[in-house]
Parts: C-alpha cells; sequence; structure tokens
C-alpha cells in the first residue's frame, strides 16, 4: 500500500521544491528549476523575470539573464513552454527536436532556411532585423471588418522552424530580441551531443518530479509537456515511490530526496507570476491550495473578474490571496486584490506588494480595496 501523505505535507514539500534560500547566480537557479517559462507581456516584469525573483535572485542579475556572457548558460527552446533551459540540457531535448524534423520534413520553407543559413553562415549572429522583409508583414485582411493582420515572414517561419530542428539556436538576446546562431557555435561543444529517446524521458521526468517534489502523473507530465503514457512508464521503470496524498485521486509520486520537514526561518511572503512552475497546473494549484485562478490578461476588460495580471501570494506554505499589479508611469498599481484574513495577516500582503514593488523601482499606489477571499 502507498504511504499516506497529509495535503499539509504536500504544501510544505511542494513548497520546499522550489521557493528554495536565497541564490545569487541566473545559472543556479535555472539548473535548480531545469527550465524557466519565457513571455512577452511586461506588466510588473518579464515572465523569466520573476520567476528568479521570487528565488531571492538580485534585480541585477535577473535583469541581465538573457544577456550575452562569454560562457552561454541558456538557451531558448520548448519546454513547458517557450523557455530558458541550462546549456546542460542540449543533449536531452534532442527527441523533441527529432520530433520538429519528422514533422516537418519536406516543407515548403525549403528556400527560406537555406537564405537564412547563408546569412549565418556569413554573418555569424543574426536577428530578424536581419533579414529582408524583417519579422512580420501586414496584408490587408478578408474579415467583415477588413482588419489587416500581422502575419510572419519566410524568414522569421524559416529560423523559428531552424531553432525547433536544433540547427540554430538562441543563447542571448539583444534587449527582448532573439540573436539567432548557428548550434554548433552557440552551445558549448560538451554538451553538443544527443542523448537517446529514453535518456531523454527519464532525465525530463526526473527534472519535473526533483522540482514538484510531490505529484500526479499528470502535474510530472505537464513539466515539460510529456505524454501521461511515457510518463508513468519511466516513473515505473526508475522505481519512484508512489504515495496517496489527501484528497487527491490516482496515482502520486514523491521525489527520493525530498525532506518533508518545514523549511527553517521565518515564513516570507513572495509574489509569483502566473507563468510561475508553481502554478503552471491549475488544477495543480487548486488541489494543493484551493485555487483555480486563471490569468485574464486575453480576456476584454469587462469581462476580466479579477485585474489584468494576476499574482498568487505565497506566504511559507501557504496561499491566502493574490494581487493584480501593473506598472504605470512610476507606479506599481495595486488593481485587484484578494485576500483571507483568517489565515495570514495583511502584513504578508503589503510586505508581497513592496517587495514587486522594488523589483521595478517603484511606487506602491493602492487603487483596490482587499477583498475577503471566499473559499
Amino acid at each position: 500500500m502507498p504511504e499516506s501523505l497529509r495535503l499539509a505535507d504536500a504544501r510544505r514539500i511542494a513548497i520546499a521544491a522550489q521557493l528554495r534560500p536565497k541564490a545569487t547566480r541566473f545559472k543556479t537557479v535555472l539548473e535548480r528549476l531545469g527550465c524557466i517559462q519565457l513571455d512577452t507581456i511586461s506588466a510588473v516584469r518579464r515572465a523569466h523575470e520573476l520567476t528568479l525573483l521570487a528565488r531571492d535572485l538580485d534585480v541585477d542579475e535577473a535583469v541581465r539573464s538573457l544577456d550575452r556572457r562569454r560562457s552561454p548558460v541558456a538557451f531558448e527552446y520548448w519546454a513547458h513552454a517557450m523557455s530558458l533551459l541550462p546549456v546542460s540540457a542540449w543533449p536531452y531535448l534532442a527527441r523533441r527536436r527529432k520530433n520538429w524534423r519528422d514533422r516537418y520534413q519536406g516543407d515548403s520553407l525549403a528556400v527560406a532556411e537555406a537564405e537564412v543559413l547563408a546569412l549565418l553562415a556569413e554573418r555569424g549572429a543574426i536577428t530578424v532585423s536581419d533579414f529582408p522583409s524583417g519579422a512580420m508583414h501586414r496584408d490587408r485582411g478578408t474579415g467583415n471588418m477588413g482588419d489587416s493582420w500581422n502575419h510572419r515572414t519566410d524568414h522569421k517561419h524559416a529560423v523559428e522552424r531552424l531553432l525547433w530542428f536544433g540547427e540554430v539556436a538562441c543563447t542571448h538576446r539583444i534587449g527582448f530580441k532573439r540573436v539567432y546562431q548557428l548550434a554548433e557555435l552557440a552551445i558549448p561543444a560538451e554538451h553538443l551531443w544527443d542523448a537517446d529517446d529514453e535518456e531523454c524521458l527519464r532525465y525530463m521526468v526526473s527534472t519535473a518530479l526533483r522540482n514538484l517534489g510531490v505529484g500526479t502523473t499528470k502535474d510530472i507530465a505537464d513539466y515539460f509537456r510529456l505524454k501521461i503514457a511515457d510518463t508513468e512508464r519511466v516513473l515505473r521503470e526508475l522505481e519512484v515511490e508512489q504515495v496517496a496524498v489527501e484528497g487527491w485521486k490516482g496515482r502520486s509520486w514523491i521525489d527520493p530526496q525530498v525532506r518533508r520537514t518545514r523549511l527553517t526561518g521565518a515564513e516570507r511572503a513572495v509574489a509569483v507570476s502566473m507563468f510561475d512552475q508553481l502554478v503552471w497546473l491549475r488544477e495543480r494549484m487548486e488541489r494543493l491550495w484551493g485555487h483555480g485562478w486563471k490569468i485574464e490578461i486575453y480576456v476584454p476588460e469587462p469581462q476580466r473578474t479579477f485585474g489584468y495580471y494576476c499574482l498568487p501570494i505565497f506566504v511559507g506554505d501557504d496561499l491566502p490571496g493574490r494581487v493584480a499589479l501593473r506598472r504605470s508611469n512610476g507606479d506599481l498599481v495595486v488593481e485587484a486584490v484578494q485576500w483571507d484574513d483568517a489565515r495570514a495577516d495583511r502584513e504578508h500582503l503589503r510586505a508581497a506588494v513592496d517587495r514587486a514593488a522594488s523589483w521595478v523601482n517603484a511606487e506602491v499606489q493602492w487603487k483596490a480595496e482587499v477583498q475577503t477571499l471566499a473559499f
């Protein structure tokens, strides 16, 4: 029979696996997490920066995470979504690269791909600004309202395709613009090899389990967007221990290295983005903390139920509330707040918001009243 695990212990394990003590280097956090999701929205800061800042990285180090380095630390690829991965993970994305090549074999972009490769051979590193037609072109739409729509140029499609194939790599950006290089030049030689399919799966499953601490098969599969069947097979082959978590249905698995003790020191309050792996899978967040919150950045403003950019606030291993924050004219505006006063006092709420304001060097402007959080 699987060992029984209290929900409170599962929460502690999940937090201990993710929000570990202060790190000083981007590389340390990235290698620990396995991947960090990227996103273009910067209502507070970019998603990858918020993930780093929530783990106590200094602001300057978080902001420099996409800068060029003497020796590359990260590359961009599809992990959970488009993400930063440590260069040491390059061999273990071989299975995914192979799947992309198989999927688009004989595609019609051969001419554009050849032109991109020729440009790379000539210049060594390029951005989309180096393409004759740039990254996007505008065509008049044919819809009822005659809208104009943005479309990627063939060169932009081609370079992205080459990125998926592994012929091209991005290890740094200029501003938020990708810098493309041939993979053989961008990725350090010691990491420029391909693991076999099973090694790739074992790497992803083990990395996911380590960073979740405890999770269902779906939780673990979701970390790198693997198939459930592949994930469960690998977990069994690795002889990972199963546990029965209070209130959870189905199989759950526990990291063999996990320590089932509360973190030492005072409980700290920290806001995390909805692009943070702590809350990637909303049903896991709901199972652990009772909330299935969604981000509403793509919802028209009149239809939003809670602001534009939602950030859950963790206090120790609890999740007593959330805020909607947005930078505006040097202020960090609090657009919406929900808080459970029965589970954490408002000092923690203010501490988390003040901390977020320090990440953007802004003054807090409270425009919202605190709403009581209902369970």
